[in-house]
């Protein structure tokens, strides 16, 4: 009974494994790079590397907050981002339909920063979140594939559980390819196992209330104070832009805009705000129907809340404070809070970062795992060489499709008309020629060498991104400390190396 349990166990493993595997590889890449979302925005907003960090000024504030009056004046719900270390600018915002885009602006005297328009790292938030397929059913698909993740999971523990100690300490990279890849994808399953349950079950739970009106706790992600921010719990903006109505402002000899007539200012609410909620808390300023809502930033705390205060915009009374009202709030607050980790210090963002990467790598062992077992008895078969093209996609053919993405934001001009949206149709595209590739490669009996061509292909264009970097930015602060630009420069660099040994293990006989 015993052996026809594992035996079940292994047939649920493997073909809930493969299937919810090319969508969780997906997931695991782009919330691996979700982390970094701001910080990959501001690399592909690469004119802000010219200014440094400055205090927040409360004339600064109050100029922002006038220019967004006048925006919501001209019908636009536009919002206000404060500087943060992650992200240290000002900037007005408002969704197209797409992204957020606006303003960027120096926190210390409100001046206007031209920087391109960039679909930045919100991009792999949407990809991770929602597939990039919408609100409603890209959440569907990604609440399947958490569901399938603890199933494969919870399956694989049953069939390894006699030997999950032996398992721990064995590892055989230069044995056959097919237990070489089986050692990797059962040791990198059991170490990092406690990680892949909680993000599998925080993201079911995040978006259970969406999805099954029964469990709505009142609570979303959604940004108090009307703006609804997509629904994105801890959305960031995506993109930035310049605008003709605000490129006068903060310059020389021309007065700066004062409080908009029957509004109040905003550096009071501002610190009446910290007062209430702590220094360096408030990251968002919401406005809804003569409402001000001075809003706790993400990275506040360990529990990702809309904690706010509301001011009157007339006159700047405080209104009311708004709290998580009670434990089960606070509870989703808490999940919310793992899984988008945005309150973390760089360290433990980085150890997310690469447990999520590890965590892409196990699954794309384990469908090539897949492939290698059926490939003797059903290798010219057309369900086999269309599995073979779909794990080529989604193992090299978005690693590939990512790098394209950072690639266009340089090579294409900064002031050309929604470039932005450019950016993300290049992205889909070079993934659609992967996939074209790969079938190309797998239907023609050359699997071998599209895997090849693709790992070569991500290595040299790793490597030449730190050059492009060099020579499309400002090179005033080249040998100052690590910055975002060179982190994101070396980090894909690496990427780079560990794909071009791939590479090189897959040419040797």
């Amino acid at each position: 009974m015993r052996d026809t349990l594992r035996n079940r166990m292994g047939w649920l493993h493997e073909w809930v494994g493969f299937v919810g595997g090319l969508v969780l590889v997906v997931i695991f890449t782009g919330g691996s790079l979700a982390l970094f979302d701001t910080e990959l925005t501001r690399w592909m907003q690469p004119e802000l590397s010219r200014y440094t960090p400055a205090p927040l000024s409360d004339d600064a504030l109050n100029q922002v907050g006038a220019l967004a009056a006048e925006m919501r004046d001209e019908g636009q719900n536009a919002f206000i981002t404060l500087p943060t270390p992650r992200d240290p600018i000002i900037r007005i915002l408002h969704y197209d339909g797409h992204a957020f885009i606006g303003t960027a602006f120096r926190p210390q005297d409100a001046f206007p920063v031209a920087t391109r328009q960039t679909g930045g790292g919100q991009l792999f938030f949407d990809l991770h979140h929602s597939l990039y397929y919408g609100p409603f059913w890209g959440n569907m698909l990604t609440e399947i594939a958490a569901i399938g993740l603890l199933i494969a999971v919870g399956s694989g523990i049953i069939i390894h559980f006699r030997s999950i100690f032996s398992d721990l300490l064995l590892f055989r990279p230069f044995a056959s390819k097919n237990r070489a890849f089986m050692d990797a994808h059962i040791l990198a399953g059991l170490l990092f196992l406690p990680f892949m349950v909680m993000m599998a079950y925080t993201g079911a739970v995040i978006h259970a209330p969406r999805l099954f009106p029964m469990f709505n706790t009142g609570h979303h992600g959604r940004p108090q104070g009307g703006t609804a921010l997509h629904g994105r719990p801890g959305a960031r903006p995506a993109s930035n832009q310049t605008t003709e109505r605000s490129e006068g402002v903060g310059l020389p000899g021309m007065p700066p805009p004062e409080a908009a007539p029957g509004r109040a200012p905003l550096a009071p609410m501002f610190h009446k705000a910290e007062e209430v909620l702590g220094n360096g808390s408030i990251g968002l300023v919401l406005f809804d129907h003569g409402k001000v809502s001075m809003t706790k930033a993400d990275s506040a705390s360990f529990v990702l809340s809309r904690d706010h205060l509301e001011f009157s915009e007339k006159d700047g009374t405080l209104l009311r404070t708004v709290r998580i009202p009670d434990t089960i709030h606070r509870l989703g607050g808490v999940l919310r809070g793992l899984h988008f980790i945005r309150w973390a210090p760089l360290p433990l963002r980085w150890l997310y970062f690469l447990s999520g990467l590890v965590g892409s790598a196990m699954m794309s062992g384990g469908l090539v795992i897949f492939l290698m077992k059926h490939r003797p008895k059903k290798a010219r078969t057309f369900g086999f060489r269309l599995a073979e093209t779909l794990t080529m996609a989604v193992t090299t053919g978005l690693p590939l499709a990512c790098l394209a993405y950072l690639w266009a934001n340089r090579l294409i001009w900064a002031d050309l008309p929604q470039r932005g949206q450019l950016e993300i149709r290049i992205f889909f595209a070079v993934w659609l020629l992967a996939l074209l590739h790969s079938a190309l490669r797998s239907f023609s009996g050359g699997a071998r060498s599209g895997w090849n061509e693709q790992f070569f292909l991500f290595a040299v264009f790793s490597a030449a991104l730190l050059p492009l970097d060099l020579l499309t930015r400002n090179m005033s602060n080249l040998l100052t400390s690590l910055d975002v630009y060179r982190s994101v420069d070396l980090t894909i660099l690496g990427l780079g190396l560990v794909a071009f040994l791939i590479h090189r293990r897959l040419i040797a006989p």
